[in-house]
């Protein structure tokens, strides 16, 4: 699955639509690459997705264009929490010999009371 990220207009929208395939998403990117590159005059950038969504957006709303793989971009978010994991658990072996912190996380002592019954 394919998603082509449209960035366009004065408030900063984006529309993502989604292909099937990636050639259709290339394809719709590849449009506005050459169109971009080879016209001075201005013109609206018409498309469709795989799912139902068909766009009209004039060239001059257009400020940047993306296409992503979907399966690289969910591995690429497994691997950031795998290494924020790791992270977190080299930082509490660092704490626990980290003579200050060793200090602050023992607290003080508390006292119990002796009742007898």
């Amino acid at each position: 699955m394919y998603s082509l990220s449209i960035h366009f207009g004065p408030n900063a929208m984006v529309w993502a639509l989604l292909f099937k395939e990636e050639e259709k998403a290339e394809k719709i990117f590849g449009a506005y690459v050459d169109f971009k590159a080879t016209s001075a005059v201005d013109g609206i950038f018409l498309g469709a997705d795989d799912f139902g969504q068909t766009f009209a957006i004039p060239f001059s709303e257009i400020s940047g264009i993306m296409v992503e793989d979907l399966d690289l971009v969910e591995e690429a978010r497994i691997l950031r929490s795998l290494a924020n994991a790791r992270g977190e658990v080299k930082a509490r072996t660092r704490a626990m010999s980290d003579p200050v912190l060793r200090g602050a996380q023992q607290g003080p002592g508390v006292i119990t009371p002796n009742f007898r019954q």
